[in-house]
């Protein structure tokens, strides 16, 4: 009883896990989130995020529509090439 129990507590951490962890990423070239500093007027310097510019998109490929999470640069590329 004890085991079934444990087993279930892990599998709801897992799951829990699964749904907070979802990286900032474009589905064609992979760019993600980078870091650098944040530079006040006296030039004291505090660690900082650069998010992607990330849509969601819909694209179609092989004949069929997909749903992506691509990058703007990405995009304009793709109605270029389109």
């Amino acid at each position: 009883m004890v085991k079934y129990a444990a087993l279930k507590r892990q599998a709801q951490d897992l799951s829990a896990r699964k749904e907070v962890k979802k990286m900032a990423k474009c589905a064609h070239c992979g760019k993600a989130t980078t870091f650098g500093h944040s530079v006040s007027f006296s030039h004291r310097t505090t660690n900082r995020p650069y998010y992607p510019n990330l849509q969601k998109v819909t694209v179609i490929e092989n004949g069929r529509k997909v749903r992506k999470t691509l990058c703007t640069k990405c995009i304009r590329t793709l109605v270029k090439t389109a």
